[in-house]
């Protein structure tokens, strides 16, 4: 998941290229995990940048985030 975040220079660039709140974005890098229905929004500001961005590497990373998780762990997400 670090991965995905690592991609903009700042969590606040991310923020500002997604319309979000940096600690918005601060919280989901926390917790390991990107809601659903942000996941439009942070493929297409990649893009923007020219970043290789795709649903597929989001989908992956909630994917692992997920089998790595224990129960209690996916109640908070």
């Amino acid at each position: 998941m670090d991965d995905i975040f690592d991609s903009w220079p700042s969590m606040a660039e991310m923020a500002r290229d997604i319309g979000e709140l940096d600690v918005t974005v601060r919280g989901w890098r926390r917790r390991g995990m990107i809601p659903a229905w942000a996941h439009l929004r942070i493929v297409e500001a990649a893009r923007a940048r020219g970043l290789d961005l795709t649903f597929e590497d989001i989908a992956r990373a909630c994917a692992a985030r997920a089998r790595h998780a224990g129960p209690s762990d996916e109640r908070a997400a």
